[in-house]
């Protein structure tokens, strides 16, 4: 009779209303008939109980399939087998392959990383250099300085810039060196020879003062570009490694990641593992048969964790309920037994099939020994009127 109980509790009003007409009917025939009572009062509703037929099943349960198609080449578990969390259940062929393609992945990955390494060594070692330039150019700067500071400019040459006085000196030197020629073999005693040789002398060495001074003021100039550039180079360098090196170096590197990850997702999916530590309820594959991603393998369950699930509660009783209500459950296959629980879910939306019904969760204070999986059940939820 079980199986009617949601019908009488569900449509109370109705078989009342039939139950009148009844004794309605058989008022009128006999005065001596003795009216009829429901055998089981308690399935007449108050208002305040709404019920439905559920069934049992895992809190847990989860249909596995593989990632990657391929041939089964390890099966490790049989039906009804307890696994802990994270074993190993099933094992594709393939694993040669894939670990080559990991090994390779980690070689670049190897060689990005040290490419990255080697932009910032080097780096490190041109920016010493850098500063060791600026500080040779800045002492070469110093040097010809006091070279200059140092240089007695002759007499005949102050009122005259570097430039001009090369220029003025040389034409100096090149007159007296042609009065000079006619007399260059005549004897040094020859006094005309030796005043030309004297002014010769001195021209010389008046010329020679001016390219020297010349020759300082280039130097000091060239050492200021030179200090110019060492310092724009270290300012350059303080900035770190050029940055589209730098982000061509990461750009690899990140690649090499991925794919060394990529290698080991594949690696991995070679293997089914037990999501959650459960039992074994159906293997659906044999070994060296060839399987396609989402097609079942096996069926995993914590069938230690048990609750039921309404499939016949509709949209006007689930308006009724809430989490938290308290819960009477019995049980068709156990007639003598009945189990308080609570309400611990209710779906947001109806579930699919014929009319508009919701799931709700119940779990249950105890789980019964003797209770399965798939067991039909009945509840009682107690509503607020």
């Amino acid at each position: 009779m079980k199986h009617l109980y949601p019908f009488f509790r569900n449509h109370g009003s109705i078989v009342m209303f039939l139950i009148a007409a009844i004794l309605f009917m058989g008022a009128c025939s006999s005065s001596s008939t003795t009216t009829p009572t429901l055998e089981n009062p308690v399935m007449q509703s108050n208002g305040a109980i709404v019920s439905a037929t559920g069934v049992v099943l895992p809190a847990k349960r989860s249909t596995l399939s593989v990632s990657l198609p391929g041939i089964i080449s390890e099966i490790y578990v049989e039906r009804g087998d307890l696994v802990e969390e994270g074993k190993s259940l099933l094992k594709l062929k393939g694993k040669e392959e894939l670990q080559a393609a990991l090994t390779q992945a980690k070689i670049e990955l190897i060689s990005a990383q040290q490419t990255l390494d080697k932009l910032y060594e080097d780096h490190d070692i041109a920016l010493a250099a850098g500063l060791d330039a600026y500080v040779k150019a800045n002492n070469a700067v110093k040097e010809a300085q006091y070279q200059l500071d140092n240089f007695t400019v002759p007499v005949n040459q102050q009122d005259l810039d570097a430039v001009e006085g090369v220029k003025v000196m040389k034409e100096r030197l090149d007159k007296a060196n042609q009065a000079f020629q006619p007399y260059r073999n005549e004897s040094e005693f020859n006094e005309t020879r030796k005043d030309l040789k004297e002014k010769l002398d001195e021209a010389q060495a008046d010329y020679n003062s001016a390219v020297k001074r010349l020759t300082y003021e280039f130097t000091l100039e060239e050492a200021k570009a030179q200090l110019a550039k060492a310092e724009r180079d270290y300012q350059k360098l303080i900035q770190g490694p050029d940055p589209d090196q730098v982000a061509l170096a990461q750009a690899r590197l990140e690649n090499a990641k991925a794919a060394v990850a990529a290698a080991e997702e594949k690696l991995a999916d070679l293997e089914v593992k037990a999501l959650f530590s459960g039992v074994i309820s159906e293997v659906n594959v044999h070994k060296g048969e060839w399987v396609s991603p989402g097609q079942p393998v096996m069926i995993l369950a914590d069938l230690a964790h048990l609750r039921v699930e309404t499939t016949d509660l509709n949209e006007i009783d689930v308006a009724r309920v809430k989490v938290g209500d308290s819960v009477n459950v019995t049980f068709d296959a156990l007639p003598d037994l009945t189990v308080n629980g609570k309400v611990t879910l209710i779906s947001p939306k109806s579930s699919e099939g014929s009319g508009v019904n919701y799931t709700v969760v119940i779990e249950m204070d105890e789980i019964p020994p003797s209770l399965r999986w798939g067991m039909t059940a009945f509840v009682d939820i107690q509503v607020e009127d």
